[in-house]
């Protein structure tokens, strides 16, 4: 049987399925790190071709070769290459026997909120990127924008050592170690597009689009029409899209990003329920209980309750 993006499966992370039928699932941490053996071994070196929702990965090639596949595209890479492996992109690998590297997996709100300071790199990061890391030749001046292995590898090692400590600060320097990464690779692909995009990558930076008035715009309750037009497409072009990529609804992108921040409001401050209705634009709180116990499968007060 030959996959087609209907039958092709949507994940959060390799293998672990999209939470269904409203069911409530603790946010997990912003990123995930964890080695290419460590996951690829359980599937016999060959991940299948598949795509995740809203979730950006990043591969660094230390060891060992990886076969490719991009949509309609399929190649080999070596050892010190990174890949970037925008929501969307239906993607496979065939790794070697004595593949080693990382993994870095982050949702893409959180890649939006770490870039918020240099919004152009986001849209750079909306293709596929694979950007050998090679060492530049003796007595030749090092590009600023091209990675290099000795920062790249810093970067990692440093990346790997905080995501297993409990040191103060581990969030915050892990945020601005995985935030000058994207730069590292954001630079590399602003130097090298060629302005032509394929289908699925205009479908993919329509998205964007769409998540980006989501972030202004969202406490406003604007309607789905209002958003179709500031892309420059009809709501039924932003349902087929919102489908194809992550499996939801246009509304229900919306009504994600406000589950998102109540439940994000709701653990990390004390504010009572009506305020935070008002906060996200809600002027009636029992509706807003009653919106956020069917989308999360508890009330507001039971889910703070059980997350704090």
């Amino acid at each position: 049987m030959i996959a087609t993006r209907e039958t092709i499966p949507v994940y959060r992370l390799y293998g672990e399925n999209i939470a269904m039928n409203g069911h409530a699932v603790q946010e997990p941490e912003f990123f995930h790190l964890e080695s290419i053996p460590s996951r690829s071994r359980l599937h016999d070196m060959h991940i299948q071709p598949h795509r995740h929702a809203n979730l950006f990965q990043l591969l660094y090639i230390t060891q060992g070769q990886a076969g490719i596949e991009f949509d309609d595209r399929q190649f080999t890479i070596g050892p010190q290459t990174m890949l970037t492996v925008p929501p969307g992109t239906v993607h496979g690998f065939r790794f070697s026997r004595d593949i080693d590297g990382w993994v870095i997996s982050l949702t893409d709100d959180h890649v939006r909120e770490i870039l918020a300071m240099v919004p152009r790199l986001n849209s750079c990061l909306d293709v596929p990127l694979c950007v050998p890391i090679t060492q530049p030749p003796a007595n030749t001046a090092q590009d600023t924008n091209q990675p290099s292995p000795a920062r790249a590898d810093f970067l990692i090692r440093q990346l790997v050592a905080e995501y297993h400590s409990h040191a103060i600060g581990r969030l915050f320097a892990l945020r601005n170690i995985i935030g000058l990464l994207l730069l590292e690779f954001g630079r590399h692909g602003a130097l090298h597009r060629d302005g032509r995009l394929s289908r699925q990558e205009q479908k993919n930076a329509k998205f964007r689009k769409f998540q980006n008035q989501i972030e202004n715009q969202y406490r406003q309750h604007r309607p789905l029409d209002y958003y179709a037009r500031e892309i420059g497409i009809t709501t039924t072009q932003l349902n087929r899209i919102c489908k194809d990529i992550v499996e939801m609804t246009a509304i229900e992108v919306v009504h994600n990003r406000l589950i998102l921040e109540a439940k994000r409001v709701l653990i990390y401050t004390d504010i009572n329920i009506q305020q935070i209705a008002d906060e996200l634009g809600y002027q009636d709180a029992g509706y807003f209980s009653r919106f956020f116990a069917k989308k999360a499968g508890m009330s507001p007060a039971r889910f703070r309750a059980l997350y704090r």
